[in-house]
């Protein structure tokens, strides 16, 4: 049998002929991949990009308005600058139009709050080869944050949301619903974007009390205190009531156990009404468990901050709605921007 590499190699007096379409870099890419995200997270920390909203700065305001080291700050921002996220005329740096866009607060794309909430998990995922071998997470998600890492989070969802909530609120008509009940809402931004677009459906958004007050905000902001309920609890143990027409599941069920998913679901279809549709917005696995690639890595992260919690395939979530008791069940890839898989069912 001949080898690929061997006779090549032989061939060219010891070189090293690639297989064709192979690229060693990428073991090295993906090896470095943090590097790139901490110097995301160390310049949004710095707040680089909004001392840089509509101007230009040179190299020695920026390191007297951050109070960073010069030459390390430098360095910094060279590799904000080879990322795309900035643009540069010598020691003079602007935001570029994707870090105007979305890493700017005064836009109303802002994803700040999204890198913020990742450099929070950054530390606990040095700890995943230990959290593999021991089965036990090297953080746990919920436990006590402070009221800046719950805004940090909060916002994150928040503006990830505003980006995705026209996909959402389309893809299932909630024409004539009264009531829907977003389980472990976040900043409650779905609820809120559900009302406005459903004239006469009223929203009870779900969640811990100390991400509430985020949402409160929210809801502030949209006036929609008189159609969105903010209720303090605990979806695993709390009631969920009655009188529900739509159930919302968003990015939260692969934080649980199937055990827990399937309870939880059992107690959705108890509190909703005859013709109840529940709608779960998750980052899921195809069928096959092949990828997709964010969701094998979403159910990572769930392993890392969870003691329950993976990743799940499309069917495995279809055949625990099933068993609970929902029909009409199917899963759709939602349209861009959106990442999630929706899986919908009805109890008729």
């Amino acid at each position: 049998m001949s080898d690929s590499w061997g006779d090549k190699g032989q061939g060219n007096q010891g070189g090293w002929d690639l297989p064709p379409g192979m690229d060693p870099m990428r073991v090295m890419k993906v090896a470095s991949g943090y590097w790139n995200s901490a110097v995301l997270h160390a310049g949004n920390r710095l707040d680089i990009f909004n001392l840089l909203d509509g101007q230009a700065k040179d190299l020695d305001t920026l390191t007297r308005e951050t109070g960073a080291d010069r030459r390390c700050l430098g360095a910094l921002l060279s590799a904000l600058v080879s990322m795309d996220f900035l643009d540069r005329d010598g020691d003079v740096f602007r935001n570029n139009d994707f870090g105007q866009t979305f890493l700017v607060q005064s836009s109303k794309f802002y994803q700040g709050g999204i890198v913020y909430m990742f450099e929070n998990w950054y530390e606990a995922w040095g700890g995943l080869y230990n959290t593999v071998m021991t089965g036990k997470p090297s953080a746990l998600m919920h436990q006590e944050y402070t009221d800046q890492e719950t805004r940090n989070y909060m916002m994150g969802m928040h503006n990830r949301a505003l980006s995705q909530s026209d996909v959402l609120t389309s893809m299932i008509d909630l024409t004539g619903k009264k009531q829907l009940m977003d389980v472990g809402c976040g900043p409650a931004t779905f609820a809120v974007k559900f009302c406005e677009r459903y004239e006469g459906l009223n929203a009870i958004a779900m969640d811990r009390e100390q991400n509430l007050k985020i949402a409160q905000e929210i809801v502030d902001q949209y006036k929609m205190n008189d159609r969105v309920e903010l209720r303090p609890g605990d979806y695993n143990t709390d009631s969920l009531g009655s009188g529900n027409d739509a159930m919302l599941l968003s990015s939260m069920t692969n934080q649980e156990s199937p055990q827990n998913i399937k309870a939880l679901l059992k107690k959705c279809y108890d509190s909703m009404n005859h013709d109840g549709v529940i709608m779960i917005q998750e980052q899921l696995l195809h069928a096959d468990k092949k990828g997709p690639e964010l969701a094998a890595l979403i159910g990572v992260n769930q392993v890392i901050n969870t003691v329950g919690g993976s990743s799940y395939s499309t069917a495995e979530m279809e055949k625990i709605l099933a068993e609970v008791g929902f029909v009409d069940i199917k899963s759709e890839q939602m349209a861009p921007p959106s990442p999630f898989i929706m899986v919908s069912g009805y109890k008729r």
